[in-house]
């Protein structure tokens, strides 16, 4: 047998775990989430510049609605204001939230 057959062998053989580096570990989880967290920075620019497209390509009809339709531009604005007061709070921590975030869900998607 060559030296790499029996040094092979002998690791077959063995009883014994390869020893562990948390070390190299934690670096190889931090490679990963930079790379998840890189991902998800290039989708959400480009969500953003795509949006920021559609807005400028529809500047002056967003602007004939809202000077037009006042009442229902004032129901949009609150609603995205309460959406975005609440996105950061967890369902959890509202009693009833659970409840009203199924049944609007429900009366959206008939």
């Amino acid at each position: 047998m060559s030296d790499l057959e029996s040094r092979l062998t002998a690791a077959l053989q063995a009883e014994a775990a390869p020893a562990y580096d948390p070390i190299f570990r934690v670096e190889v989880l931090m490679r990963l989430e930079r790379a998840r967290f890189r991902r998800r920075i290039v989708l959400t620019m480009a969500v953003a510049l795509v949006a920021a497209v559609l807005v400028a390509a529809n500047a002056e009809s967003v602007r004939a609605w809202m000077t037009t339709d006042v009442g229902v531009f004032s129901v949009a604005l609150g609603a995205a204001a309460s959406l975005f007061t609440l996105s950061g709070v967890p369902v959890e921590a509202l009693p009833g939230a659970r409840g009203l975030v199924s049944a609007v869900s429900r009366w959206l998607y008939l």
